[in-house]
């Protein structure tokens, strides 16, 4: 793995770290009241772990074959998507009256994350080429 890779991984995790601690300020000052059915540590958690996993397979594909990774971008995305329907499954299928707090709160992050790596593969693209 190379310098620049590493630095886009710290890059990611920085700002990801910058957002949580805004997203969860932003949830404390506007209802300490508010109970949320998953925590925002594991909604960030999880979305945090799919990006990185993702941006790693598509570090080794760039690698690889780099004309195959907007293919790979599209096909991870669609993988992303279904493990979030099963992430909230739990969610939907729960008997909590108001799920809209929770589903706003973990897809703000979800959004989030895949602009971060649509940036990161964008800004790889133009580096290998």
């Amino acid at each position: 793995m190379n310098k620049q890779f590493f630095k886009s991984i710290l890059y990611f995790f920085v700002i990801g770290l910058i957002f949580y601690c805004c997203h969860n300020l932003i949830l404390g000052l506007i209802n300490n009241e508010l109970e949320l059915f998953f925590s925002i540590k594991f909604v960030y958690l999880f979305n945090f772990i799919l990006t990185f996993v993702s941006l790693l397979i598509l570090y080794f594909i760039a690698k690889k074959w780099n004309d195959k990774v907007g293919f790979s971008f599209l096909a991870l995305g669609i993988i992303k998507m279904a493990f979030s329907v099963w992430f909230l499954m739990p969610l939907i299928n729960s008997n909590v009256i108001d799920k809209v707090p929770d589903i706003l709160n973990f897809f703000f992050c979800y959004f989030l994350f895949l602009s971060i790596e649509s940036f990161f593969v964008i800004k790889s693209l133009k580096i290998d080429k």
